[in-house]
């Protein structure tokens, strides 16, 4: 194969990676007003179990009927298994759980800016498990990201505590840890984007669906549920839950943490626009500049607006 030629498949590769994650972002950006509507007839975790164990059906299904690869002969060492239930507690189980009940407690909006800030600790996480440098983007984007967070959680209208602010936040680090980990291990230890999608819908879906069965069954199965919840449930599950994690994973597969990242912009923006259309959800001034701080902490990490090196 000429060097062309090898030139022209990566960048083929990196447009695949690219529309992959923003593909992902628009996904996941309307999961959050949707769950927003899920929570007028279920619970938070209510929603995440429904949605996700329906999702991860619908990705099995997929992969029986061969529509999506399945990685055989791999043999299932310790490590190998080690670090898919590592991935799957912090892109599944954990992730999910906590941003559906920070949409319960602060709303989509507010949840939708702050979520996304995975890209921001994609960019920090990926220092010491990618061998990046510290640049002096990463210190930029961190400032940024705590004081809009800061100020976003300050908007929260009066009565609503702040707490879904900061699990949201809690939530962002876990999934900048499951973006470069699953860029770290999935080649060497043969941890594909559908072992690990499948991985994380069990965690997300059927574990939480249980303990939610035995916690507040009402809030999985109400009497009388609002159609417009369970029209949103099933989008989540064909969205986020299934398509969104598999599009999100098949673009670290094939560019950086932080190009990803940078597409990934797209989330709180779609989370807004969408929100802002269904439920009249607006933020005011304060939370306007949160916001914007927020995005341009995520476009610094990406790499998107670049922070000059201090002379030396």
């Amino acid at each position: 194969m000429t060097a062309a030629a090898v030139r022209s498949d990566r960048l083929s590769e990196e447009r695949i990676g690219i529309a992959a994650a923003i593909g992902a972002a628009i996904i996941y950006g309307a999961a959050y007003p949707a769950t927003a509507i899920g929570l007028r007839s279920f619970s938070p975790l209510g929603i995440a179990g429904l949605a996700n164990t329906l999702g991860l059906a619908i990705v099995v299904g997929l992969v029986v009927i061969g529509l999506l690869p399945w990685t055989t002969g791999v043999p299932w060492t310790r490590d190998r298994l080690a670090r898919l239930v590592v991935l799957a507690g912090l892109g599944g189980l954990f992730f999910i759980a906590g941003t559906n009940i920070a949409v319960s407690l602060s709303g989509p909006t507010i949840t939708g800016f702050v979520a996304p800030l995975y890209a921001v600790f994609a960019t920090i996480f990926a220092v010491p498990f990618l061998g990046e440098r510290i640049r002096p983007s990463v210190v930029v984007a961190f400032a940024l990201a705590l004081l809009g967070t800061a100020l976003l959680a300050g908007t929260t209208p009066a009565g609503i505590p702040i707490g879904g602010a900061i699990i949201a936040f809690t939530t962002a680090a876990m999934f900048g840890l499951y973006i470069v980990l699953a860029r770290r291990w999935g080649a060497r230890y043969r941890l594909d984007g559908t072992l690990v999608a499948i991985a994380s819908l069990i965690g997300r879906g059927p574990i939480i669906l249980a303990f939610a069965l035995l916690t507040d069954p009402a809030g999985v199965l109400p009497a009388a549920p609002d159609p417009t919840a369970i029209a949103a449930v099933l989008f989540i599950a064909v969205g986020s839950s299934s398509s969104g994690n598999l599009l999100l994973l098949a673009s670290v597969k094939r560019v950086p943490a932080a190009r990803t990242g940078g597409a990934l912009l797209l989330t709180p923006v779609a989370s807004a626009v969408i929100a802002a259309v269904l439920l009249g959800d607006h933020l005011t001034t304060g939370g306007l500049v949160g916001a914007a701080l927020i995005l341009g902490a995520m476009a610094v990490a990406a790499g998107l607006i670049r922070v000059p090196a201090s002379p030396r």
